[in-house]
């Protein structure tokens, strides 16, 4: 297998296209991943138009998003553009798309396995780029799951649009503005998962015992709000001035390896001085711990699972995907360029590209999730290496 990211800062779409594809002439893709700024607007069919004509990709797949990440450098509210290609021999490569109407009709695993065009015994992997507002990305998880139970899916929602209608969709020569674009690859490709979400805990764990919607109204038959305080106040003084700025709420989930392992959402405010809001929706029984994130934690992080999931077991990957939350980067850490440069340390001559996202896909325990905060990290390997 060979893989190549390459990426540009060149402003002109006609240009950009040129400049990407200079170093990829040798190449024959089976899969080609294009993300640009949406500084090429309104030139994206230019740019694609470019890029597509000029590799003579099997495939190609894409999105429009707030910041991109090259093979070496995190470039953020700047024009840039990276295509990363794929040469993948003995691996079969289809791509799909998905609008709602297709969520509501395909609602049963056979007729979603019919859509996609693979059957359950060959064991996918997928790649999905949804758009967040006309498809909900839950959804789309949900029905590709139940329709192959296991299968790794990694992604991240397109970045950078303020309102339905703005965001950009690649898939081969076409530019889209709703729906989801992916791929499905099955046969000798391999897809390993990363998925740091970069926060620590506060206090301890709480069981929801009373809730309703997105409402968490008790917590070990306390009020949820009185708990929270009760946490900030044991709390250091750099976790008080953390969670000052930012709380957020994990939840313990289903087949996680460790007991750290929780589903981070954000804690959205106190509604009636009881009850506390979140971006998800709690039920009675699961187990929740208060959460903070910094840069620290999040550098410490992501190395530890690099380290224990690709160094320690001797893996050696020759590309990547990476989906990064749109509040990492420089926001996060004061500079740019550091989750790339952790990736490049840690795996060697990897060839890695991605952008950052309105929302990171990757698994979690037995299940994968649309996350927020997070790193999330696809590693391609041969099976038969």
């Amino acid at each position: 297998m060979r893989f190549k990211s390459t990426v540009t800062t060149e402003p002109e779409a006609a240009l950009a296209a040129e400049s990407l594809c200079a170093e990829v002439q040798d190449y024959e893709p089976d899969l080609a991943v294009l993300f640009t700024s949406h500084h090429y607007d309104p030139d994206f069919q230019l740019l694609l138009s470019g890029v597509y004509e000029r590799i003579n990709a099997r495939n190609l797949i894409g999105c429009a998003a707030e910041g991109i990440i090259g093979p070496c450098q995190e470039l953020e509210r700047q024009p840039a553009a990276v295509l990363w290609v794929a040469e993948m021999p003995g691996t079969r490569v289809l791509p799909f798309i998905l609008d709602y109407a297709d969520l509501q009709n395909l609602n049963t695993p056979e007729a979603m396995r019919d859509r996609i065009g693979i059957p359950l015994d060959d064991c996918p992997c997928f790649i999905a780029l949804p758009d967040p507002f006309s498809i909900p990305a839950e959804g789309l998880l949900e029905r590709l799951g139940g329709a192959f139970p296991g299968a790794p899916i990694v992604g991240g929602m397109a970045s950078g649009a303020e309102t339905i209608g703005q965001t950009r969709l690649f898939l081969n020569d076409q530019v889209l503005r709703q729906g989801a674009v992916g791929v499905s690859l099955t046969g000798d490709v391999g897809i390993n998962t990363i998925v740091s979400q970069g926060c620590r805990p506060v206090g301890k764990p709480y069981i929801i015992t009373e809730c309703q919607d997105n409402l968490i109204t008790k917590l070990a038959d306390r009020s949820a709000y009185d708990v929270l305080n009760e946490v900030y106040g044991e709390a250091s003084a750099e976790e008080q001035k953390l969670m000052q700025n930012s709380i957020y709420l994990g939840r313990a989930v289903p087949g996680s390896p460790g007991p750290s392992d929780f589903l981070v959402r954000n804690v959205l405010g106190v509604v009636g001085g009881k009850a506390i809001a979140i971006g998800d929706h709690p039920r009675q029984g699961q187990i929740i711990q208060f959460h903070v994130q910094d840069a620290e934690t999040a550098d410490r992080d992501l190395r530890l699972l690099l380290r224990s999931q690709v160094v320690d077991q001797n893996l050696s990957p020759a590309g990547g995907l990476l989906f990064n939350c749109n509040g990492r980067g420089a926001r996060l850490f004061g500079k740019p360029d550091h989750d790339i440069k952790v990736v490049n340390e840690l795996v060697g001559s990897c060839q890695v590209a991605g952008f950052f996202a309105a929302g990171e896909i990757g698994p979690l325990g037995d299940e994968t999730y649309v996350h927020g905060l997070t790193s999330s990290l696809a590693l391609f390997t041969s099976q038969h290496s």
